[in-house]
């Protein structure tokens, strides 16, 4: 049976605008803005890096430094503290994704009894996946500007080429993770398997939620091209960044959901087959 993409939106949507879906955006907001403050605060260390290794001009350095100006929230931990803290934030948004697809499935869909049974897992097997996919997403495209312009644009087609297949290929093994019991060769093989059952329609439910993902990069866009001013005191790259961040944590909380409900679909097809 091909993937439901329709029904796979529509519970998602479902599971976003109940009880459990606004607990699940909260709790993403939170994080995100946590998140945020120990992204900005590793990217800010990283330019300086780049700054330091002498591959641009004095002028290019000042052009790098007005788009670095969007990072408000970064603070001055230096290179060592805000590696290990956006680490900690990348391994404890495991956890937070986790127990959200948990909750969105529901406990009768859940082979685990005990979340603690699968906590090593989420942080060695699915933070595996996190830090690989945040290093080729964010460290890979800055540390290619040491290079200079090609390095720069290298690093970002690196990056994102890498990133797109790793979690296209790897979009159940989150789900997997939380849901079912099996050992970690079992959890990846079974990710893959379920995502070549019918991987043509997954692709198109991840295109769909990533279109609508486009909506909370607005404000950031703005931030950064139109360098807006101040609002009701608030600086406008602080008030854009917060905005962002809300949007973002109910566009994570949909793809959440709607890609556990593709998951739950496949998973019991394929238990229909076997019968």
């Amino acid at each position: 049976m091909s993937l439901d993409i329709g029904a796979a939106l529509r519970r998602g949507f479902d599971d976003l605008t109940s009880e459990t879906g606004l607990l699940v955006v909260a709790v993403l907001v939170l994080y995100n803005l946590g998140n945020l403050v120990a992204t900005q605060s590793f990217s800010s260390e990283l330019l300086d890096i780049v700054f330091e290794s002498g591959a641009y001009t004095e002028a290019q350095q000042q052009a790098i430094a007005s788009f670095a100006a969007n990072f408000p929230f970064a603070l001055d931990f230096g290179i060592a503290l805000a590696t290990v803290l956006v680490l900690l934030f990348v391994l404890a948004g495991e956890l937070v994704r986790f127990w959200a697809i948990r909750s969105f499935a529901g406990p009768s869909e859940t082979a685990v009894g005990s979340a603690a049974e699968r906590a090593g897992m989420v942080l060695v097997l699915g933070g595996g996946v996190a830090v690989l996919l945040f290093v080729l997403g964010s460290v890979a495209p800055t540390l290619g500007q040491i290079y200079g312009p090609m390095g720069s644009i290298l690093g970002s087609l690196l990056g994102s080429v890498g990133s797109l297949v790793l979690l296209t290929v790897f979009v159940y093994l989150r789900q997997e993770i939380a849901l079912n019991d099996g050992g970690y060769g079992e959890t990846v093989r079974n990710s893959f398997a379920r995502f070549m059952d019918d991987p043509a329609s997954i692709i198109v439910l991840l295109v769909v939620l990533g279109l609508f993902g486009l909506v909370a990069s607005v404000p950031t866009f703005l931030s950064a091209f139109l360098g807006p001013g101040p609002v009701a005191g608030v600086s406008g790259p602080v008030l854009l960044s917060v905005v962002s961040t809300v949007l973002n944590a109910v566009f994570q909380a949909l793809g959440i959901a709607a890609v556990t409900a593709a998951y739950l679909q496949v998973r019991a097809s394929a238990a229909e087959a076997e019968v």
